[in-house]
């Protein structure tokens, strides 16, 4: 270790050899020491013994900066050609969207692309060339992708709804890209359908008077009520029991079929008529008329109507009866009913 004040002019003679030699010792040394050199000048060097470090003078001789180790290689410095880095080395960020050959920190990485495991992304993602954003399956052997059309005429940004929808309900959009959950227009909840087989198809259930749950099926009971029977008072209701009927428009104040409740059930019946029943038969004591009902004696002429004149036999002769009201022999079955079909209704819940 050598310093010196580098002031040869106040030595002479045996002396100034020596001040020569420890300014040269100095020099040769760095000015190695303890402690920082007593005369310095600008640039001028410092191998601080105490903390292992080669120091040198700012431009303005007013303090030294530190270089590097003096017992590392190459000063624990980078070297100017693959340098391997240790610790935590510090670079300046570059703005965001640089493409330069410039060092790029964790601090630009982050910003600028999208994490490979993790993360939060801050800004807007561009996939070129209608490329794919794919996401795989458990065991990442197969995915499901989400493509950009081949042409798209302008921008286009689909907002997502801010909450989930209801079972059922799909994403539409408003027409200005703010998607929402809404119930697809088709079969409403208690619409009446036949089906061309004997099992009710899935969302519906067979109206046949059945009580069902009023909590598994609430949407229906919602619209119907105890309409068509309030099953055990509290926890069921009836659906309607439409097996074997015709189907009838309500009246709904119509005055065509009046006094019917909304959801009533009504029975067969005939409008009342009346028909013109020809007969042929003898006007006189002897010969009883004789019609499609049996025999009608003389004394029951004058109570028929129509031709009733005369003795001869292909006299026709007529009375008018009351479909409503009498009684003619039966015939034919159990109901009045046109040609049909037997389908199964259901009902939408």
């Amino acid at each position: 270790m050598a310093q010196a004040d580098y002031n040869l002019a106040n030595q002479s003679g045996s002396s100034f050899r020596g001040e020569l030699n420890s300014t040269l010792s100095a020099i040769l040394s760095l000015n190695s020491g303890s402690t920082s050199p007593v005369t310095t000048v600008a640039y001028s060097l410092w191998a601080d013994t105490t903390t292992g470090l080669l120091k040198i003078r700012d431009s303005s001789n007013t303090s030294f900066i530190t270089i590097g180790a003096l017992g590392s290689v190459n000063l624990g410095l980078a070297a100017l050609a693959s340098p391997t880095f240790t610790g935590t080395p510090l670079a300046p960020t570059a703005s965001s969207g640089t493409n330069t050959t410039q060092i790029a920190t964790t601090a630009f990485v982050t910003g600028q692309f999208v994490p490979v495991t993790g993360g939060t992304i801050t800004g807007n993602i561009t996939l070129n060339a209608q490329s794919d954003v794919r996401f795989a399956d458990a065991d990442s052997s197969n995915f499901v992708a989400l493509q950009a059309p081949a042409t798209v005429a302008a921008n286009l940004t689909l907002t997502l709804p801010a909450a989930d929808g209801s079972s059922g309900q799909a994403l539409t959009t408003n027409g200005s890209g703010a998607l929402s959950f809404s119930t697809i227009g088709g079969v409403p909840t208690g619409a009446v359908f036949h089906f061309a087989a004997s099992t009710a198809p899935t969302g519906f259930l067979k109206a046949n008077g059945a009580a069902v749950s009023r909590s598994t099926y609430a949407a229906l009971f919602a619209i119907t009520g105890t309409t068509y029977g309030s099953g055990d008072g509290s926890t069921t209701f009836n659906v309607p029991d439409l097996r074997g009927e015709f189907i009838r428009g309500w009246d709904d104040a119509r005055a065509v079929d009046t006094g019917r409740a909304f959801g009533s059930a009504q029975a067969d019946g005939l409008k009342s008529h009346t028909h013109n029943v020809p007969f042929v038969g003898y006007n006189n004591a002897n010969n009883p008329y004789t019609d499609a009902f049996g025999s009608l004696q003389p004394q029951e002429i004058n109570n028929i109507g129509g031709n009733t004149g005369g003795d001869n036999p292909q006299d026709i002769s007529y009375f008018n009866f009351n479909i409503a009201t009498g009684s003619p022999s039966p015939a034919g079955g159990a109901e009045t009913r046109p040609r049909n079909v037997a389908l199964l209704a259901c009902i939408k819940f």
